[in-house]
């Protein structure tokens, strides 16, 4: 039987960091994006996340029934390259992860012509994933459903 890989986002997925970081930029108003990502610091950021809707237990899980399962995610800078690798693997995750930097598609990261599944809290790529083939699953922590793909609020349901 075919098992199709299955691509995790991290921001807004397994760990609350997207909306954290909102929160703490709105604090800043003054300074680019650009600046407010160089400075802050990423791991006391994950240290502080909140794991979402128990999703790393989902993630162990299909790990352990070696379930094809990778972490799909953007990066800003280095230093949350290495604050996400650090975090992930002290959770015992040990799945590949692919980072995507800024201004490029995870679609040109990883290209899904296969009906890969990619789980992710971003409708925009969502949409672009679907356009190259895969199959995209909304993530919404709030089960707010969005009509043109599915939407789960926990990970149980795919892996």
């Amino acid at each position: 039987m075919f098992e199709r890989p299955i691509f995790i986002d991290f921001d807004g997925v397994i760990f609350d960091t997207e909306k954290r970081v909102v929160q703490q930029k709105e604090q800043l108003p003054k300074i680019s994006w650009e600046e407010f990502f160089a400075t802050l610091d990423w791991f006391k950021l994950l240290e502080e996340s909140k794991v979402i809707n128990d999703a790393v237990d989902y993630i162990l899980e299909g790990q352990e029934k070696n379930k094809k399962i990778a972490i799909l995610t953007k990066i800003h800078t280095l230093l949350e390259m290495q604050a996400k690798v650090n975090k992930l693997r002290n959770c015992n995750i040990n799945v590949p992860i692919l980072f995507v930097p800024p201004h490029v598609k995870k679609t040109s990261i990883y290209l899904p012509n296969n009906g890969e599944i990619l789980i992710d809290d971003s409708i925009k790529n969502l949409k672009d994933w679907k356009e190259h083939g895969g199959v995209g699953i909304h993530f919404d922590e709030n089960l707010n459903f969005n009509s043109e793909f599915q939407t789960i609020n926990v990970l149980k349901k795919v892996l």
